[in-house]
Protein backbone atom coordinates (compact mmCIF):
# COMPACT_ATOMS: atom_id res chain seq x y z
CA UNK A 1 0.00 0.00 0.00
CA UNK A 2 1.00 3.41 -0.69
CA UNK A 3 -0.45 6.25 0.70
CA UNK A 4 -3.61 4.43 1.18
CA UNK A 5 -3.61 2.87 -1.98
CA UNK A 6 -2.66 -0.59 -3.79
CA UNK A 7 0.85 -0.35 -5.46
CA UNK A 8 -0.67 -2.07 -8.62
CA UNK A 9 -2.53 0.63 -8.74
CA UNK A 10 -0.23 3.58 -8.68
CA UNK A 11 1.98 1.40 -11.36
CA UNK A 12 -0.84 1.51 -13.82
CA UNK A 13 -1.47 5.28 -13.22
CA UNK A 14 2.57 6.06 -13.72
CA UNK A 15 2.51 4.18 -16.76
CA UNK A 16 -0.39 5.71 -18.40
CA UNK A 17 0.94 8.95 -17.27
CA UNK A 18 4.38 8.85 -18.72
CA UNK A 19 3.18 7.09 -22.07
CA UNK A 20 0.80 9.85 -22.83
CA UNK A 21 3.35 12.53 -22.46
CA UNK A 22 6.12 10.07 -24.41
CA UNK A 23 3.49 10.12 -26.93
CA UNK A 24 2.67 14.21 -27.34
CA UNK A 25 6.50 14.81 -27.29
CA UNK A 26 7.20 12.59 -30.04
CA UNK A 27 3.85 14.65 -31.65
CA UNK A 28 6.07 17.62 -32.14
CA UNK A 29 8.29 16.59 -35.24
CA UNK A 30 6.81 18.20 -38.12
CA UNK A 31 4.22 21.38 -36.73
CA UNK A 32 6.22 24.42 -37.83
CA UNK A 33 2.87 26.38 -38.61
CA UNK A 34 -0.93 26.91 -38.06
CA UNK A 35 -2.09 24.32 -39.85
CA UNK A 36 -0.13 21.97 -38.62
CA UNK A 37 -0.61 22.87 -34.66
CA UNK A 38 -4.52 23.19 -35.18
CA UNK A 39 -5.27 20.45 -37.79
CA UNK A 40 -2.54 18.40 -38.26
CA UNK A 41 -2.07 19.43 -41.58
CA UNK A 42 -5.54 17.77 -42.72
CA UNK A 43 -3.80 13.96 -42.51
CA UNK A 44 -5.62 11.85 -40.38
CA UNK A 45 -7.51 8.30 -41.57
CA UNK A 46 -11.39 7.45 -40.33
CA UNK A 47 -10.17 5.04 -37.38
CA UNK A 48 -7.83 8.31 -36.14
CA UNK A 49 -10.46 10.59 -36.37
CA UNK A 50 -13.51 8.47 -34.82
CA UNK A 51 -11.51 8.12 -31.89
CA UNK A 52 -10.68 12.05 -31.56
CA UNK A 53 -14.36 12.59 -32.22
CA UNK A 54 -15.30 10.27 -29.31
CA UNK A 55 -12.31 11.49 -27.20
CA UNK A 56 -13.15 15.36 -27.71
CA UNK A 57 -17.13 14.99 -27.06
CA UNK A 58 -16.66 12.58 -23.96
CA UNK A 59 -15.57 13.34 -20.25
CA UNK A 60 -15.82 11.68 -16.68
CA UNK A 61 -19.20 14.40 -16.36
CA UNK A 62 -21.17 12.08 -19.04
CA UNK A 63 -20.52 8.93 -17.39
CA UNK A 64 -20.76 10.14 -13.39
CA UNK A 65 -23.80 12.04 -15.26
CA UNK A 66 -25.63 9.01 -16.44
CA UNK A 67 -24.99 6.61 -13.70
CA UNK A 68 -26.59 9.26 -11.05
CA UNK A 69 -29.37 10.29 -13.09
CA UNK A 70 -30.14 6.08 -13.21
CA UNK A 71 -29.50 6.10 -9.77
CA UNK A 72 -32.14 8.96 -8.75
CA UNK A 73 -34.74 8.73 -10.93
CA UNK A 74 -34.04 5.49 -12.97
CA UNK A 75 -34.05 4.63 -16.81
CA UNK A 76 -34.63 8.11 -17.98
CA UNK A 77 -31.23 9.32 -16.14
CA UNK A 78 -30.03 7.79 -19.65
CA UNK A 79 -31.34 11.25 -21.26
CA UNK A 80 -28.23 13.30 -19.59
CA UNK A 81 -26.09 12.05 -22.68
CA UNK A 82 -28.53 10.66 -25.14
CA UNK A 83 -30.09 14.56 -25.39
CA UNK A 84 -27.26 14.26 -27.59
CA UNK A 85 -29.07 11.39 -29.73
CA UNK A 86 -30.73 12.43 -32.89
CA UNK A 87 -28.77 15.37 -33.48
CA UNK A 88 -26.27 12.80 -34.49
CA UNK A 89 -27.50 12.31 -37.99
CA UNK A 90 -27.72 15.59 -38.94
CA UNK A 91 -23.57 15.61 -37.93
CA UNK A 92 -23.58 13.70 -41.33
CA UNK A 93 -24.67 16.56 -43.43
CA UNK A 94 -22.50 19.01 -41.55
CA UNK A 95 -19.55 17.43 -41.59
CA UNK A 96 -18.31 18.05 -45.31
CA UNK A 97 -19.80 21.40 -44.67
CA UNK A 98 -17.48 22.45 -41.97
CA UNK A 99 -14.73 20.69 -44.33
CA UNK A 100 -15.32 22.62 -47.50
CA UNK A 101 -15.18 26.25 -45.40
CA UNK A 102 -11.21 25.43 -45.54
CA UNK A 103 -10.97 27.08 -42.23
CA UNK A 104 -8.35 26.90 -39.30
CA UNK A 105 -10.72 28.39 -37.26
CA UNK A 106 -14.60 28.30 -37.12
CA UNK A 107 -13.83 31.86 -36.22
CA UNK A 108 -13.02 32.04 -39.30
CA UNK A 109 -16.34 31.45 -40.81
CA UNK A 110 -17.75 34.10 -38.83
CA UNK A 111 -15.30 36.76 -40.25
CA UNK A 112 -15.63 35.53 -43.62
CA UNK A 113 -19.55 34.90 -43.49
CA UNK A 114 -20.55 37.96 -41.16
CA UNK A 115 -17.46 40.39 -40.77
CA UNK A 116 -14.53 41.14 -37.92
CA UNK A 117 -17.23 42.10 -35.57
CA UNK A 118 -19.26 39.07 -35.96
CA UNK A 119 -15.74 36.50 -35.70
CA UNK A 120 -14.59 38.33 -31.95
CA UNK A 121 -18.06 38.57 -31.20
CA UNK A 122 -18.37 34.73 -31.46
CA UNK A 123 -14.02 34.14 -29.92
CA UNK A 124 -15.43 35.83 -26.98
CA UNK A 125 -18.66 33.83 -26.05
CA UNK A 126 -16.91 30.42 -27.04
CA UNK A 127 -13.76 31.01 -25.38
CA UNK A 128 -15.81 31.85 -22.16
CA UNK A 129 -18.20 29.55 -22.35
CA UNK A 130 -15.81 26.70 -23.30
CA UNK A 131 -13.02 27.76 -20.44
CA UNK A 132 -16.16 27.18 -18.41
CA UNK A 133 -17.24 23.94 -19.56
CA UNK A 134 -13.64 22.78 -19.28
CA UNK A 135 -13.43 23.99 -15.32
CA UNK A 136 -16.57 21.47 -15.19
CA UNK A 137 -14.39 18.50 -16.97
CA UNK A 138 -11.91 19.27 -15.04
CA UNK A 139 -13.65 19.59 -11.94
CA UNK A 140 -16.26 16.47 -12.28
CA UNK A 141 -13.34 14.31 -13.07
CA UNK A 142 -11.47 15.03 -9.58
CA UNK A 143 -14.24 14.72 -7.61
CA UNK A 144 -15.12 11.37 -9.75
CA UNK A 145 -11.36 10.05 -9.07
CA UNK A 146 -11.25 11.04 -5.50
CA UNK A 147 -14.32 9.02 -5.19
CA UNK A 148 -13.06 5.76 -6.63
CA UNK A 149 -9.69 6.41 -4.08
CA UNK A 150 -11.84 7.03 -1.11
CA UNK A 151 -10.19 9.75 -0.93
CA UNK A 152 -13.29 12.62 -0.21
CA UNK A 153 -13.03 12.72 3.79
CA UNK A 154 -10.54 13.14 6.10
CA UNK A 155 -7.66 15.75 6.84
CA UNK A 156 -6.06 14.64 3.37
CA UNK A 157 -8.92 15.17 1.53
CA UNK A 158 -8.27 18.12 0.23
CA UNK A 159 -4.67 17.50 -0.56
CA UNK A 160 -6.08 14.32 -2.61
CA UNK A 161 -8.40 17.17 -4.67
CA UNK A 162 -5.49 19.26 -5.23
CA UNK A 163 -3.28 16.61 -6.81
CA UNK A 164 -5.76 14.88 -9.10
CA UNK A 165 -6.67 18.17 -10.36
CA UNK A 166 -3.07 19.46 -11.40
CA UNK A 167 -1.83 15.94 -12.55
CA UNK A 168 -4.96 15.62 -15.21
CA UNK A 169 -4.23 19.24 -15.89
CA UNK A 170 -0.20 19.47 -16.20
CA UNK A 171 -0.26 16.15 -18.63
CA UNK A 172 -2.50 17.02 -21.03
CA UNK A 173 -1.12 20.61 -21.34
CA UNK A 174 1.83 19.56 -21.97
CA UNK A 175 1.67 16.89 -24.56
CA UNK A 176 -0.88 19.16 -26.05
CA UNK A 177 1.59 22.10 -25.80
CA UNK A 178 3.81 20.23 -27.64
CA UNK A 179 2.10 18.13 -30.20
CA UNK A 180 -1.06 20.29 -30.98
CA UNK A 181 -3.78 18.88 -32.59
CA UNK A 182 -1.33 15.77 -33.59
CA UNK A 183 -0.84 15.10 -30.06
CA UNK A 184 -4.71 15.43 -29.51
CA UNK A 185 -5.61 12.83 -32.28
CA UNK A 186 -2.80 10.14 -31.16
CA UNK A 187 -3.56 10.54 -27.42
CA UNK A 188 -7.48 10.27 -27.87
CA UNK A 189 -7.12 7.40 -30.22
CA UNK A 190 -5.52 5.54 -26.84
CA UNK A 191 -7.85 7.15 -24.64
CA UNK A 192 -11.11 6.49 -26.90
CA UNK A 193 -10.28 2.48 -26.72
CA UNK A 194 -10.06 3.30 -22.83
CA UNK A 195 -13.17 4.95 -22.37
CA UNK A 196 -14.79 1.90 -24.32
CA UNK A 197 -13.48 -0.29 -21.80
CA UNK A 198 -14.34 1.98 -19.11
CA UNK A 199 -18.26 1.49 -20.45
CA UNK A 200 -17.82 -2.11 -19.89
CA UNK A 201 -15.70 -3.14 -17.36
CA UNK A 202 -17.65 -2.81 -14.38
CA UNK A 203 -21.11 -3.96 -15.69
CA UNK A 204 -20.32 -8.08 -15.55
CA UNK A 205 -19.38 -7.47 -12.07
CA UNK A 206 -22.55 -5.46 -11.17
CA UNK A 207 -24.98 -7.92 -12.51
CA UNK A 208 -23.15 -10.72 -10.17
CA UNK A 209 -23.99 -8.51 -7.14
CA UNK A 210 -26.02 -11.13 -4.74
CA UNK A 211 -28.31 -7.93 -3.93
CA UNK A 212 -28.17 -7.74 -8.64
CA UNK A 213 -29.09 -11.27 -9.14
CA UNK A 214 -28.62 -10.86 -13.03
CA UNK A 215 -30.68 -8.30 -15.54
CA UNK A 216 -33.92 -9.53 -14.29
CA UNK A 217 -33.00 -9.16 -10.60
CA UNK A 218 -31.97 -5.72 -11.51
CA UNK A 219 -34.96 -4.98 -13.59
CA UNK A 220 -37.10 -5.98 -10.20
CA UNK A 221 -35.06 -4.52 -7.68
CA UNK A 222 -35.63 -0.70 -9.69
CA UNK A 223 -38.95 -0.99 -10.11
CA UNK A 224 -39.27 -2.07 -6.35
CA UNK A 225 -37.06 1.12 -5.64
CA UNK A 226 -39.28 3.16 -7.70
CA UNK A 227 -42.34 2.60 -6.55
CA UNK A 228 -41.18 2.97 -3.01
CA UNK A 229 -39.97 6.68 -4.17
CA UNK A 230 -43.50 6.68 -5.73
CA UNK A 231 -42.56 6.69 -9.45
CA UNK A 232 -43.75 3.83 -11.65
CA UNK A 233 -41.68 5.29 -14.48
CA UNK A 234 -37.83 3.87 -13.14
CA UNK A 235 -38.28 1.13 -15.71
CA UNK A 236 -39.03 3.30 -18.36
CA UNK A 237 -36.95 5.77 -20.74
CA UNK A 238 -39.75 8.62 -20.76
CA UNK A 239 -40.26 9.84 -17.13
CA UNK A 240 -42.30 13.00 -16.76
CA UNK A 241 -40.67 13.99 -13.92
CA UNK A 242 -37.28 14.43 -15.26
CA UNK A 243 -37.49 13.44 -19.78
CA UNK A 244 -40.82 13.98 -20.80
CA UNK A 245 -40.94 13.04 -24.53
CA UNK A 246 -41.47 16.87 -25.30
CA UNK A 247 -38.32 18.01 -23.41
CA UNK A 248 -36.16 15.31 -25.52
CA UNK A 249 -37.60 16.44 -28.49
CA UNK A 250 -36.27 19.87 -27.60
CA UNK A 251 -32.98 19.09 -26.34
CA UNK A 252 -32.39 16.65 -29.63
CA UNK A 253 -33.64 19.86 -31.73
CA UNK A 254 -30.80 21.99 -30.04
CA UNK A 255 -27.88 19.30 -30.68
CA UNK A 256 -26.56 20.30 -33.87
CA UNK A 257 -26.85 23.74 -33.21
CA UNK A 258 -25.13 23.33 -30.13
CA UNK A 259 -22.24 21.28 -32.46
CA UNK A 260 -22.23 24.40 -35.16
CA UNK A 261 -20.87 26.02 -32.07
CA UNK A 262 -18.41 24.26 -30.70
CA UNK A 263 -14.74 25.52 -31.04
CA UNK A 264 -13.19 21.44 -31.84
CA UNK A 265 -15.98 21.44 -34.67
CA UNK A 266 -13.22 22.27 -37.32
CA UNK A 267 -10.82 19.62 -35.94
CA UNK A 268 -13.15 16.89 -35.71
CA UNK A 269 -14.78 17.65 -39.31
CA UNK A 270 -11.60 19.01 -40.91
CA UNK A 271 -8.45 17.50 -39.60
CA UNK A 272 -9.19 14.19 -41.82
CA UNK A 273 -7.72 13.91 -45.13
CA UNK A 274 -11.04 14.17 -47.62
CA UNK A 275 -14.90 14.72 -46.18
CA UNK A 276 -15.44 11.38 -46.09
CA UNK A 277 -13.10 10.92 -43.22
CA UNK A 278 -14.76 14.09 -41.56
CA UNK A 279 -17.75 12.54 -42.01
CA UNK A 280 -16.79 8.81 -40.83
CA UNK A 281 -14.84 10.59 -37.68
CA UNK A 282 -17.75 13.24 -36.50
CA UNK A 283 -20.47 10.56 -36.63
CA UNK A 284 -18.83 7.70 -35.79
CA UNK A 285 -17.25 9.03 -32.83
CA UNK A 286 -20.24 10.16 -31.69
CA UNK A 287 -22.05 6.44 -32.45
CA UNK A 288 -19.87 5.11 -29.99
CA UNK A 289 -20.35 7.40 -26.94
CA UNK A 290 -24.18 6.99 -27.69
CA UNK A 291 -23.65 2.96 -27.35
CA UNK A 292 -21.45 3.52 -24.45
CA UNK A 293 -24.54 5.28 -22.56
CA UNK A 294 -26.04 2.12 -22.68
CA UNK A 295 -23.80 0.50 -21.16
CA UNK A 296 -23.30 3.44 -18.22
CA UNK A 297 -27.15 3.51 -17.73
CA UNK A 298 -26.81 -0.18 -17.08
CA UNK A 299 -24.67 0.44 -14.46
CA UNK A 300 -26.33 2.91 -12.68
CA UNK A 301 -29.30 0.64 -12.67
CA UNK A 302 -27.65 -2.19 -11.14
CA UNK A 303 -26.01 0.14 -8.36
CA UNK A 304 -29.48 1.29 -7.55
CA UNK A 305 -30.70 -2.04 -7.17
CA UNK A 306 -27.50 -2.76 -4.96
CA UNK A 307 -28.28 0.38 -2.70
CA UNK A 308 -32.33 -0.23 -2.50
CA UNK A 309 -31.79 -3.98 -1.31
CA UNK A 310 -28.92 -2.79 1.43
CA UNK A 311 -31.68 -0.40 2.84
CA UNK A 312 -29.42 2.94 1.24
CA UNK A 313 -31.62 5.87 0.86
CA UNK A 314 -30.74 7.47 -2.12
CA UNK A 315 -30.25 10.94 -2.19
CA UNK A 316 -28.47 13.81 -4.40
CA UNK A 317 -25.56 13.13 -2.60
CA UNK A 318 -25.61 9.39 -2.39
CA UNK A 319 -26.31 9.71 -6.24
CA UNK A 320 -23.69 11.90 -6.88
CA UNK A 321 -21.54 9.49 -5.54
CA UNK A 322 -22.64 6.12 -7.50
CA UNK A 323 -20.21 5.93 -9.96
CA UNK A 324 -17.01 6.19 -7.97
CA UNK A 325 -18.62 3.92 -5.32
CA UNK A 326 -19.44 1.33 -7.58
CA UNK A 327 -16.24 1.12 -8.96
CA UNK A 328 -14.18 0.99 -5.50
CA UNK A 329 -16.65 -1.79 -4.34
CA UNK A 330 -16.74 -3.52 -7.55
CA UNK A 331 -13.26 -3.88 -9.09
CA UNK A 332 -9.90 -5.61 -8.47
CA UNK A 333 -6.95 -3.41 -7.06
CA UNK A 334 -5.72 -3.84 -10.50
CA UNK A 335 -8.98 -3.07 -12.49
CA UNK A 336 -9.34 -0.04 -9.93
CA UNK A 337 -6.20 1.24 -11.46
CA UNK A 338 -7.20 0.53 -15.01
CA UNK A 339 -10.45 2.49 -14.27
CA UNK A 340 -9.17 5.25 -12.88
CA UNK A 341 -7.08 5.61 -15.72
CA UNK A 342 -9.54 5.59 -17.93
CA UNK A 343 -11.49 8.02 -16.27
CA UNK A 344 -8.63 10.72 -16.28
CA UNK A 345 -7.93 9.23 -20.34
CA UNK A 346 -11.67 10.73 -20.67
CA UNK A 347 -11.35 14.24 -19.13
CA UNK A 348 -7.62 14.60 -20.87
CA UNK A 349 -8.79 13.68 -24.43
CA UNK A 350 -11.86 16.46 -23.53
CA UNK A 351 -9.09 19.40 -22.44
CA UNK A 352 -6.80 18.78 -24.99
CA UNK A 353 -9.11 19.74 -27.61
CA UNK A 354 -10.78 22.44 -25.72
CA UNK A 355 -6.90 23.82 -25.36
CA UNK A 356 -6.00 23.72 -28.89
CA UNK A 357 -8.83 24.67 -30.87
CA UNK A 358 -10.03 27.73 -28.31
CA UNK A 359 -6.36 28.96 -28.00
CA UNK A 360 -6.46 28.98 -31.90
CA UNK A 361 -9.42 31.14 -31.77
CA UNK A 362 -7.63 33.98 -30.26
CA UNK A 363 -4.34 33.48 -32.34
CA UNK A 364 -5.85 33.00 -35.56
CA UNK A 365 -8.67 35.50 -35.17
CA UNK A 366 -7.71 38.22 -32.70
CA UNK A 367 -3.87 38.44 -32.47
CA UNK A 368 -3.23 37.99 -36.14
CA UNK A 369 -6.08 40.15 -37.01
CA UNK A 370 -5.80 43.21 -34.42
CA UNK A 371 -2.75 42.66 -32.91
CA UNK A 372 -0.01 41.42 -35.20
CA UNK A 373 -1.18 41.58 -38.46
CA UNK A 374 2.49 40.72 -39.79
CA UNK A 375 3.41 37.73 -37.71
CA UNK A 376 4.61 35.09 -39.10
CA UNK A 377 3.74 31.02 -38.67
CA UNK A 378 5.96 30.41 -36.11
CA UNK A 379 5.37 33.43 -33.88
CA UNK A 380 1.39 32.74 -34.45
CA UNK A 381 1.77 28.64 -32.96
CA UNK A 382 4.13 30.09 -30.27
CA UNK A 383 1.32 32.59 -29.56
CA UNK A 384 -1.48 29.77 -30.05
CA UNK A 385 0.85 26.84 -27.46
CA UNK A 386 0.67 30.34 -24.95
CA UNK A 387 -2.61 31.06 -25.05
CA UNK A 388 -3.96 27.40 -24.59
CA UNK A 389 -1.85 26.98 -21.32
CA UNK A 390 -3.43 30.73 -20.38
CA UNK A 391 -6.94 28.91 -21.25
CA UNK A 392 -6.43 25.82 -19.07
CA UNK A 393 -5.54 27.86 -15.91
CA UNK A 394 -8.35 30.24 -16.04
CA UNK A 395 -10.22 26.92 -16.40
CA UNK A 396 -8.65 25.27 -12.87
CA UNK A 397 -9.06 28.42 -11.17
CA UNK A 398 -12.84 28.27 -12.19
CA UNK A 399 -13.38 25.15 -10.99
CA UNK A 400 -11.42 25.78 -7.93
CA UNK A 401 -13.74 28.47 -7.55
CA UNK A 402 -17.05 26.86 -8.88
CA UNK A 403 -17.02 24.20 -6.05
CA UNK A 404 -21.14 22.51 -6.23
CA UNK A 405 -22.03 24.69 -9.27
CA UNK A 406 -21.42 22.55 -12.12
CA UNK A 407 -24.85 22.76 -13.34
CA UNK A 408 -24.59 26.02 -13.53
CA UNK A 409 -21.41 25.93 -15.75
CA UNK A 410 -23.04 22.84 -18.11
CA UNK A 411 -26.23 25.76 -18.46
CA UNK A 412 -23.75 28.06 -19.92
CA UNK A 413 -22.31 25.43 -22.10
CA UNK A 414 -25.94 25.10 -23.35
CA UNK A 415 -25.74 28.98 -24.22
CA UNK A 416 -23.66 27.79 -27.15
CA UNK A 417 -26.66 26.47 -29.21
CA UNK A 418 -27.80 29.78 -29.79
CA UNK A 419 -24.33 30.91 -31.19
CA UNK A 420 -24.89 27.89 -32.92
CA UNK A 421 -28.16 29.20 -34.84
CA UNK A 422 -26.40 31.96 -36.03
CA UNK A 423 -23.76 29.32 -37.90
CA UNK A 424 -26.91 27.18 -39.24
CA UNK A 425 -28.85 30.32 -40.63
CA UNK A 426 -25.48 31.82 -42.37
CA UNK A 427 -25.17 28.34 -44.07
CA UNK A 428 -28.77 28.17 -45.33
CA UNK A 429 -29.97 31.56 -45.98
CA UNK A 430 -28.20 34.04 -48.37
CA UNK A 431 -29.91 37.37 -46.99
CA UNK A 432 -28.54 36.57 -43.28
CA UNK A 433 -26.09 39.56 -42.56
CA UNK A 434 -23.63 40.30 -39.57
CA UNK A 435 -26.66 42.39 -38.02
CA UNK A 436 -28.81 39.67 -38.31
CA UNK A 437 -25.76 37.51 -36.53
CA UNK A 438 -26.14 40.39 -33.72
CA UNK A 439 -29.72 39.69 -33.48
CA UNK A 440 -29.65 36.36 -33.50
CA UNK A 441 -26.96 36.37 -30.62
CA UNK A 442 -28.59 38.81 -28.24
CA UNK A 443 -32.50 38.32 -28.50
CA UNK A 444 -32.01 34.37 -27.74
CA UNK A 445 -29.35 35.12 -24.72
CA UNK A 446 -31.74 37.27 -23.35
CA UNK A 447 -34.62 34.80 -23.60
CA UNK A 448 -32.48 31.87 -22.45
CA UNK A 449 -32.37 33.52 -19.32
CA UNK A 450 -35.72 35.04 -18.98
CA UNK A 451 -37.62 32.01 -19.35
CA UNK A 452 -35.62 30.20 -16.36
CA UNK A 453 -37.24 33.40 -14.20
CA UNK A 454 -40.56 32.22 -15.12
CA UNK A 455 -42.18 29.58 -12.71
CA UNK A 456 -43.58 26.05 -13.64
CA UNK A 457 -42.91 26.83 -17.55
CA UNK A 458 -42.27 23.53 -19.12
CA UNK A 459 -39.26 21.59 -19.53
CA UNK A 460 -39.54 22.06 -23.26
CA UNK A 461 -40.21 25.37 -23.76
CA UNK A 462 -36.78 26.34 -21.75
CA UNK A 463 -34.91 24.73 -24.65
CA UNK A 464 -37.27 25.49 -27.46
CA UNK A 465 -38.42 29.17 -26.95
CA UNK A 466 -34.97 30.99 -27.39
CA UNK A 467 -34.12 29.30 -30.49
CA UNK A 468 -37.34 30.52 -31.93
CA UNK A 469 -37.07 33.74 -30.84
CA UNK A 470 -33.37 34.15 -31.93
CA UNK A 471 -34.23 32.64 -35.39
CA UNK A 472 -37.10 35.62 -35.30
CA UNK A 473 -34.46 37.48 -34.30
CA UNK A 474 -31.98 36.82 -37.01
CA UNK A 475 -34.65 37.25 -39.63
CA UNK A 476 -35.63 40.75 -38.34
CA UNK A 477 -32.24 41.59 -38.41
CA UNK A 478 -31.41 40.89 -41.29
CA UNK A 479 -34.22 42.06 -43.46
CA UNK A 480 -34.38 45.36 -41.19
CA UNK A 481 -30.88 46.51 -42.53
CA UNK A 482 -28.77 46.40 -45.47
CA UNK A 483 -28.07 43.24 -47.53
CA UNK A 484 -24.96 41.53 -47.27
CA UNK A 485 -22.23 42.06 -50.37
CA UNK A 486 -23.03 40.29 -53.25
CA UNK A 487 -19.26 39.00 -53.89
CA UNK A 488 -19.12 37.87 -50.24
CA UNK A 489 -22.21 35.90 -50.30
CA UNK A 490 -21.22 33.75 -54.05
CA UNK A 491 -17.81 33.39 -52.66
CA UNK A 492 -18.99 31.63 -49.50
CA UNK A 493 -21.18 29.67 -50.80
CA UNK A 494 -19.54 28.84 -53.98
CA UNK A 495 -16.51 27.31 -51.66
CA UNK A 496 -19.09 25.40 -48.99
CA UNK A 497 -20.71 24.09 -52.20
CA UNK A 498 -17.34 22.81 -54.15
CA UNK A 499 -16.20 19.66 -52.83
CA UNK A 500 -12.69 18.92 -51.56
CA UNK A 501 -10.50 17.73 -54.02
CA UNK A 502 -12.57 20.06 -56.78
CA UNK A 503 -10.68 23.55 -55.93
CA UNK A 504 -10.70 24.37 -60.02
CA UNK A 505 -14.53 24.99 -59.10
CA UNK A 506 -13.46 28.02 -56.65
CA UNK A 507 -13.05 30.14 -59.32
CA UNK A 508 -16.42 29.78 -61.30
CA UNK A 509 -19.35 31.45 -61.04
CA UNK A 510 -22.08 30.29 -58.59
CA UNK A 511 -24.37 29.09 -61.00
CA UNK A 512 -21.79 26.68 -62.71
CA UNK A 513 -20.87 24.66 -59.15
CA UNK A 514 -24.80 24.76 -57.80
CA UNK A 515 -27.03 24.94 -60.88
CA UNK A 516 -30.70 25.66 -60.44
CA UNK A 517 -31.35 21.87 -61.05
CA UNK A 518 -29.42 20.48 -58.15
CA UNK A 519 -30.98 23.85 -55.60
CA UNK A 520 -33.97 22.27 -53.21
CA UNK A 521 -34.91 25.26 -51.84
CA UNK A 522 -34.54 28.81 -52.64
CA UNK A 523 -37.36 30.99 -52.14
CA UNK A 524 -36.72 33.97 -49.67
CA UNK A 525 -33.21 34.12 -49.94
CA UNK A 526 -32.56 30.04 -48.74
CA UNK A 527 -30.10 28.41 -50.58
CA UNK A 528 -30.64 24.60 -49.88
CA UNK A 529 -28.91 21.80 -52.50
CA UNK A 530 -30.69 18.74 -53.21
CA UNK A 531 -28.69 16.12 -50.96
CA UNK A 532 -26.24 13.49 -53.10
CA UNK A 533 -26.86 9.85 -52.42
CA UNK A 534 -23.99 9.73 -49.80
CA UNK A 535 -25.80 12.43 -47.79
CA UNK A 536 -29.18 10.78 -47.29
CA UNK A 537 -28.38 7.14 -46.79
CA UNK A 538 -25.70 7.92 -44.55
CA UNK A 539 -28.47 10.59 -42.97
CA UNK A 540 -30.77 7.14 -43.14
CA UNK A 541 -28.13 5.04 -42.04
CA UNK A 542 -27.16 6.87 -38.60
CA UNK A 543 -31.21 7.53 -37.87
CA UNK A 544 -31.51 3.96 -37.98
CA UNK A 545 -28.64 3.32 -35.31
CA UNK A 546 -29.74 6.04 -33.09
CA UNK A 547 -33.55 3.98 -33.14
CA UNK A 548 -31.63 0.47 -32.76
CA UNK A 549 -30.17 2.28 -29.62
CA UNK A 550 -33.37 2.98 -28.31
CA UNK A 551 -34.70 -0.19 -29.46
CA UNK A 552 -31.96 -1.91 -27.56
CA UNK A 553 -32.15 0.12 -24.30
CA UNK A 554 -36.01 -0.87 -24.19
CA UNK A 555 -35.38 -4.56 -24.68
CA UNK A 556 -33.10 -4.51 -21.66
CA UNK A 557 -35.31 -2.75 -19.75
CA UNK A 558 -38.57 -5.39 -20.70
CA UNK A 559 -37.21 -8.58 -21.09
Amino acid sequence: MLLGLDTVIWVILVLYFAGMLLLGWWSKKGIADQEGYLLGNRKFGVSMMIMHAFGAGTNPGDTAGVVSGAVRSGASGIWVSWMWMFGTPFYWLIAPIIRRMRCLTLADYFEERFGHGAAVLYTLVATVGMTMCLASVLLATTRTVQGMMGKTTGDAADAWFYGILLSVTVTFVLYGYWGGIVAAVRTDMVQGLMIIVLSVLAIPAALQLAEVGGLGGMRTAVDQAGRAAGSTHYLSLKNPDVFDLWTVIALCLCAPLTALALPHLVSVCGAGRTEWEGRMGFVGGNMLKRICTIGWCILGLCWLAHLAKTGVTVDRAVADASFGDAIRNLLAPALQGLMLACVMAAAMSSGDAFQITVAGLFSQNIYRVHIRADADEKHLVHVTRVTGVIVVAASVLFALAAGGVVKAIMMYFGILALVGLSTAMGMLWRRMNQTGMYGATGVALVVFFAVRLVPGIPKAAIFALPIFAGLLGGILGSLLTRPPDPQRIEKFFRKIHTPIGQEDKLNLPLDEVVPPDRRLLTAGGLFIVKPSTQSWVGFLVTLAICIGCVVTMVTLLSL
